[in-house]
């Protein structure tokens, strides 16, 4: 879908529920962020992009967070994606439901990864001692292949994941050294809420928390899950993603449960 027509369809259902000053005490707070400003900015000359500048420039109007607006990963265009950071921004700038894409450790905890087997792209593990757990050891590219890793929140413990920080998704495949292929971050987005002690990592259960004490609705994805030796049957995995919600008394109501794989919606 093209950006400006999600744009256009966040803005308008924001505007939607904008309320006065004076009536938004009820209500959930939000604010739209310097990103709504600069893609209204980039459009083409149009009555919607006068219609949401109107909108947005309204200064007697209250932004609320909005059901329609989900955090996928949280804000990852700006913040590394699937941490406490990024889950903060996006409900700050109205996400009314947020994604915690679940993936499972060594030990058989539920943590927070768009997929089992991404450390090597969205964390910083390669330039930490951990890089030497990873299912497949860092490669260097050469002038006719490309870097060769793979690492993975099953090849980890949970103590030992929590050690680790996120960053923004991206790689240099051709890249000769560890710190150099962990340096491939897209133009669209930036490295600068990423640095120093950012990143902060989440298990799926932070994750609820975290989404309960802002007000907001869960929508967790199990992710294509593939059993190691030692580690939680399919069923067990399905059902634990289900009891953490249950243990935090979550409202079964505000909770949308998803998977790609046919068996996990079946179950």
């Amino acid at each position: 879908m093209h950006r400006h027509t999600v744009l256009a369809a966040l803005i308008g259902a924001a505007c939607s529920v904008a309320v006065s000053a004076s009536s938004h005490r009820s209500m959930l707070r939000a604010k739209l962020g310097p990103r709504t400003r600069y893609l209204i900015d980039d459009m083409e000359a149009s009555d919607l992009k006068t219609s949401l500048r109107t909108c947005l420039d309204d200064k007697t109007m209250m932004y609320v967070a909005h059901d329609f607006s989900i955090g996928h990963r949280g804000a990852a265009m700006m913040f590394p994606e699937h941490t406490e950071e990024s889950y903060i921004a996006a409900m700050e700038m109205g996400a009314g439901i947020v994604e915690c894409d679940v993936a499972v450790t060594k030990d058989g905890e539920l943590v927070c990864r768009h997929d089992q087997c991404d450390l090597h792209t969205s964390t910083n593990i390669l330039v930490t001692d951990l890089k030497s757990k990873c299912s497949t050891p860092f490669t260097a590219a050469t002038s006719n292949t490309s870097v060769l890793v793979k690492c993975c929140t099953s090849d980890l413990t949970l103590a030992e994941f929590k050690t680790l920080k996120g960053k923004m998704d991206g790689a240099n495949s051709k890249a000769t050294t560890a710190a150099a292929y962990q340096d491939g971050t897209s133009k669209t987005r930036t490295d600068m809420y990423a640095a120093g002690s950012h990143g902060k990592l989440l298990t799926h259960k932070e994750s609820i928390a975290l989404i309960q004490k802002w007000g907001r609705k869960a929508t967790p994805e199990l992710k294509t899950y593939t059993k190691e030796t030692g580690m939680l049957e399919y069923d067990a995995v399905r059902a634990k993603v289900v009891k953490e919600y249950k243990d935090a008394n979550f409202p079964a109501e505000n909770v949308w449960l998803q998977s790609f794989n046919v068996a996990d919606i079946k179950w």
